[in-house]
């Protein structure tokens, strides 16, 4: 990425991603109306988008986001979706604050003190979550069936293959279903935050769940 995004471009993004996980189609009308800005300032960010890969868009067509750009979007997610849970979960803070307050926090904090208080999150969760439920209960995702609801409740991996697992959005306490699998198991296809997720199968036996 050539230059660092702005506040705003990350909102953008994380929008687009919210919208698509309901709509079949984001159009600059729906972007503008979520977050109450003009269509020609929605119009403006868009093109900045589209010029560094983000989004595709045609005049007039949907706005859809590339694969670059949604993994970008999902990044934002999961940051925004940590800092509201801390805001939630260990300081008590009511949640319709607290998403207000994870908002501004995600743009204004430095990237050592998010990366801090995401590894702080995961150590809270795992830790809380192994307390409540001992292990046998839990299931691989990589072996569930077709249609199959779970929560997350743990990732049995560490350093860059966690961390890729966590950035596609597979969070603890996040529900997941299972649409899919390829003829000979990998990949798995799992809808997850409403959007689909195609995983390897070595990918999927790292995340233990809870089936719903």
């Amino acid at each position: 990425m050539p230059k660092k995004l702005s506040p705003s471009m990350q909102d953008y993004l994380e929008t687009i991603l919210d919208l698509s996980s309901t709509d079949d189609e984001v159009r600059i009308t729906d972007i503008a109306n979520r977050l109450n800005i003009s269509k020609a300032s929605t119009n403006q960010a868009i093109g900045g988008l589209v010029k560094r890969g983000m989004v595709t868009h045609r005049h007039y067509g949907p706005v859809t986001l590339t694969e670059m750009g949604r993994s970008e979007a999902e990044k934002i997610r999961y940051r925004h979706d940590v800092l509201k849970k801390l805001l939630i979960d260990v300081m008590k803070v009511d949640p319709e604050v607290a998403e207000q307050d994870a908002c501004l926090m995600e743009h204004t904090i430095s990237q050592e003190t998010l990366t801090k208080l995401v590894s702080f999150m995961e150590t809270y969760v795992v830790g809380r979550e192994e307390t409540e439920m001992p292990e046998k209960t839990y299931t691989r995702l990589s072996d569930l069936m077709v249609g199959t609801k779970a929560i997350i409740k743990k990732i049995v991996s560490s350093g860059s293959i966690k961390k890729r697992i966590l950035e596609m959005g597979l969070t603890v306490g996040t529900t997941v279903e299972v649409k899919g699998v390829a003829p000979m198991g990998d990949p798995i296809d799992v809808l997850v935050k409403g959007y689909h997720l195609s995983l390897r199968k070595k990918e999927a036996s790292l995340v233990l769940v809870e089936v719903v």
